[in-house]
């Protein structure tokens, strides 16, 4: 990281807080990093970059500049610069600040001031193919035969970064690429990228438009296929299990850490067992592993690699798996099984998990134990 540290710096004491941000976002855009952290804190504004899913320092900016810093972030992504005490979202375009992505902004309040994250939407306007994305070909197999379905629920569950948006998109342009027409809506929070053939559509709780209730709205627009951004209360995992039932393919995403907790996750929101069972197709669950640097002379003694800026990996490798609704699956949730039963019923009934993936991987040369760790730890 020394290399990249350099770079950042020829931005001297001098320069204005304009061409302090402007270096910043430069500077994170040519290393190819996903997210900036801005964090201001009792010794200054600490500057990190999340590069190949890890978090690295860039430097300590004067604690004087942050209130500037944060408005200067503010008025890019023409967000309220008076308005301190709350969090805020927007988005800095490519085509303003001629980076070759769009930037999206979130503000929050801290006990040290503001602090600003940004995320580089690299994909934005483009969608990989199914077959582009790096999936396993079991996986690959299972959604594509899952998004062809003319009705049921697919959930799709990850941490942030763990690339399920990208994956959710390439689907739904998988669908919208078929010689059968269907239509296609999405209900977003927020709407990261455009879906060319798909009625988009973001939620506005502040006026009253949640996920649940555009969703309702929208049954009555004759959808054939409906992306819903993420199921976060009862009513909306109501609404998308009715609409699976009833006709629809409907897509989405909950939090749980892997396929088989997403089903005593929504039990617990208190979606019936029986409906659960009935209405769901399948879930995915994924990550993304960084990939070991390939270049002859990396991790050398006293030589940087320029590729991999000294980290050792370069790159990233999706490892994921796919958890149809089978016949022994709907018995053990039918009568409350518990997170054990339900993963030894999943796994007699071929389930291939992503740790089974990963250490195939760690086998082939791909990647390493150390990040298997890191990323999936004992899951």
């Amino acid at each position: 990281m020394e290399i990249a540290e350099k770079r950042f710096q020829a931005v001297d004491e001098s320069s204005s807080t304009v061409e302090i941000v402007d270096s910043l976002l430069r500077y994170a855009s040519e290393m190819g990093a996903s997210d900036v952290h801005i964090d201001p804190s009792e010794d200054g504004v600490e500057v990190r970059v999340r590069y190949d899913g890890t978090l690295m320092p860039v430097t300590v900016l004067p604690s004087e500049l942050s209130s500037t810093l944060v408005g200067r972030f503010k008025a890019l992504a023409d967000l309220m610069a008076y308005k301190k005490d709350i969090p805020q979202e927007g988005s800095i375009h490519a085509l303003e600040s001629g980076l070759p992505a769009t930037v999206r902004v979130s503000t929050y309040p801290t006990m040290f001031g503001e602090r600003v994250a940004l995320r580089f939407d690299t994909a934005q306007g483009r969608h990989r193919s199914l077959d582009a994305l790096g999936l396993g070909p079991a996986v690959r197999t299972a959604l594509t035969r899952a998004f062809d379905q003319p009705q049921g629920v697919i959930l799709m569950c990850g941490p942030s970064g763990s690339g399920k948006t990208t994956t959710l998109y390439s689907c739904l342009q998988h669908v919208v690429n078929q010689p059968v027409m269907r239509t296609v809506f999405t209900i977003e929070d927020p709407i990261e990228r455009r879906v060319r053939g798909a009625t988009q559509t973001q939620i506005n709780p502040n006026s009253g438009l949640t996920f649940a209730r555009a969703l309702r709205s929208m049954l009555r627009q004759d959808p054939d296929v409906i992306l819903v951004g993420e199921i976060r209360d009862i009513d909306t995992a109501r609404v998308v299990m009715e609409a699976g039932l009833t006709g629809h393919l409907v897509a989405s995403t909950v939090h749980a850490g892997s396929s088989v907790q997403v089903f005593p996750r929504l039990l617990e929101m208190g979606v019936e067992p029986f409906v659960l069972t009935t209405a769901l197709c399948g879930v995915s669950s994924q990550r993304l592993l960084r990939r070991k640097c390939t270049e002859p002379d990396c991790g050398k003694p006293h030589v940087i690699c320029l590729r991999c800026k000294g980290q050792g990996y370069s790159g990233n490798v999706v490892v994921s798996e796919w958890l149809p609704m089978t016949a022994g699956l709907r018995d053990a949730i039918l009568c409350h099984g518990d997170r054990q039963l339900l993963t030894e019923v999943a796994k007699a009934e071929g389930l291939v998990t992503m740790l089974d993936e990963a250490r195939q991987m760690v086998a082939n040369g791909i990647t390493t134990d150390e990040e298997v760790e890191r990323v999936l730890g004992s899951l």
